[in-house]
């Protein structure tokens, strides 16, 4: 069975991006535990978490987890923010 890695970004002290009363890392965590779910239940996949609440993570301690476990793949959730109002698109780190 292959093992994914769910990164929530920021965490804790670290909020991210903020706008509209909304905090990155809350989003984030929303997102990948719907995600999670969403993976569990379509796909034979197991499914770790870097984060499952409002909790700091250092970047250094998010890939040792996923290398630790020797994850097929890590999927680290951010949601960027913008001055102008008309900014859209999605960006891709491999």
């Amino acid at each position: 069975m292959k093992t994914i890695v769910l990164d929530p970004g920021h965490g804790g002290r670290d909020p991210g991006a903020a706008a509209h009363g909304l905090k990155e890392k809350d989003l984030a965590l929303d997102l990948s535990l719907a995600l999670r779910n969403h993976l569990v239940e379509r796909y034979q996949v197991t499914i770790e978490m870097t984060r499952e609440g409002d909790r700091f993570v250092p970047l250094g301690d998010r890939t040792t987890f996923a290398n630790d476990l020797g994850a097929d793949g890590f999927v680290s959730i951010h949601n960027n923010a913008a001055a102008n109002a008309g900014a859209n698109g999605v960006e891709t780190f491999i």
